[in-house]
């Protein structure tokens, strides 16, 4: 799923999480400090999948290969469609879910990366736009991460990067794929000086910023020239030829 594996993390970061961790590992204080679970910090790390009811007898369901086994169900409810489940892979296993609020715009997607029937990655919407994702990338089938969103952009992730359902990772993004990472080295539940990491910095790392800023434009499918249009790549159109004077 999402080019990031089971994982969920694409983006190459992982090495970086990796040295983040070290502090966690070498770097601790003594006993003395009063510990994040001691505190009572702990998240709640269950996978909770959100019921669609795609066996109801009114559910609409799509064979699209025609194997005899249906690839999309959609539910619907008093007339809207409430949710449905999609099998990307066609194996007759559903790995993917979107919700739709009242109004028809999507409120939150459930996806199943590995397609072992466990949810990784839950996002949910605010008015159609990603507000917050909650990822399992651990393989232990319990959230370890925990994202939220801008304007639909990454502004800043939590990570529990051992699975004790303790945040020890603070990710925030003053650019869009450069995050700053900070570590709880001490275990108090809270980032400790001289831990930070600055991925970009670390690594020589450079953002393709056009990612962000120079969009392709969406077609709407409506009318017959309706294409994606490239805003860049395109090939430059040869220039006029000059009319020869006689």
């Amino acid at each position: 799923m999402h080019d990031m594996g089971r994982s969920g993390f694409g983006t190459g970061l992982g090495g970086v999480a990796v040295l983040a961790a070290f502090f966690l590992s070498g770097c601790n204080s003594s006993g003395s400090v009063k510990t994040a679970a001691d505190m009572g910090l702990e998240r709640d790390v269950r996978v909770v999948h959100e019921e669609c009811a795609i066996n109801s007898a009114g559910a609409e369901k799509l064979d699209a290969n025609g194997d005899g086994r249906p690839d999309v169900i959609v539910v619907r409810s008093g007339g809207r469609e409430a949710c449905r489940g999609v099998d990307l892979n066609m194996d007759g296993r559903m790995d993917a879910w979107t919700y739709y609020d009242s109004a028809g715009r999507v409120r939150r997607k459930e996806y199943d990366f590995d397609r072992d029937g466990i949810i990784d990655e839950i996002a949910t919407f605010q008015a159609g736009v990603v507000a917050a994702k909650q990822r399992a990338t651990l393989l232990a089938n319990r959230l370890d991460t925990w994202e939220y969103y801008q304007n639909g952009m990454l502004a800043r992730s939590e990570r529990d990067s051992n699975a004790d359902a303790i945040v020890d990772q603070w990710w925030e993004y003053p650019k869009p794929g450069c995050p700053m990472i900070h570590t709880d080295a001490n275990q108090d539940g809270r980032p400790d000086p001289g831990t930070t990491i600055d991925y970009c910095k670390e690594t020589g790392y450079v953002p393709p910023e056009r990612q962000y800023y120079r969009q392709t434009e969406g077609p709407t499918f409506r009318d017959d020239t309706s294409a994606p249009t490239e805003v860049e790549n395109r090939e430059e159109s040869a220039p006029p030829k000059q009319e020869e004077k006689k």
